[in-house]
């Protein structure tokens, strides 16, 4: 746990918090910020298309599973019997689904602000980048989950650092189609050593903006592929 909590602070062994703005890497938050704006201009629209598309995908799942449970549970209904099994049964296979696809769905999504990030590109079709190295999409999600739940099983606060230290994987495999499952994880952790403080403050950034698109939730289209974006660009800054 000591060694995790050192990787928050500066390679000086200073935390530093100026302005949240802090730049142990080769830019500042603020900076990266600013190069995700300047590749979102003549891209936003694109790039808000993409987070839609992800999102329906995303949502499809739960909208399936509420349909077939509505279907289902008429049609016992009529027939007088009992829906539990079945209802039971279609949720574990969404469930499987869902879990299936998820890694590869996040690397394209990674994928997709990645080329808006550093080509100034936003193609759609990076979105499916996953799907065509699926087992290895399926490896890094599974990975992920699996190391961030044992670091949770000792304290919240390993489990944190965990997420951190493992938050690049997803953009290394997205970024390099050779690279292994287990191996975007170790590249992940090796990169992220001495720059989770510094994620923490991008993260921290967009939280206020958050809070205020949970009142006006439209603001979403707009925030979500800029902080993707901007993180695309902190995984260049630090890669």
């Amino acid at each position: 746990m000591a060694g995790g909590l050192n990787d928050l602070v500066s390679e000086s062994g200073a935390l530093k918090i100026p302005g949240l703005g802090d730049s142990i890497g080769n830019a500042t938050n603020k900076e990266l910020m600013a190069g995700a704006r300047r590749a979102l201009s003549g891209n936003w629209g694109t790039a808000i298309l993409g987070y839609i598309l992800y999102t329906v995908l995303m949502l499809s799942f739960t909208v399936f599973l509420f349909g077939s449970v509505f279907f289902v549970s008429m049609v016992c209904k009529t027939r007088g019997t009992d829906p539990a099994l079945a209802i039971n049964l279609i949720q574990g296979v969404v469930n499987i689904v869902q879990l299936a696809i998820s890694g590869a769905v996040m690397v394209g999504f990674c994928s997709f602000f990645l080329g808006i990030a550093l080509d100034g590109a936003a193609r759609l079709e990076n979105l499916f980048t996953g799907f065509r190295r699926f087992w290895k999409s399926f490896g890094v999600y599974f990975f992920y989950q699996l190391f961030i739940c044992l670091w949770t099983l000792l304290f919240i606060i390993p489990g944190i650092i965990a997420a951190f230290r493992y938050a690049m994987a997803f953009y290394i495999l997205a970024d390099d189609e050779e690279c292994g499952s287990l191996d975007a994880i170790r590249r992940s952790k090796e990169m992220m050593k001495g720059y989770k403080w510094k994620l923490f403050c991008l993260y921290w950034r967009f939280f206020w903006w958050g809070l205020l698109c949970l009142i006006l939730p439209i603001g979403f289209l707009w925030l979500v592929p800029y902080m993707q974006t901007s993180l695309a660009k902190f995984y260049e800054d630090v890669k």
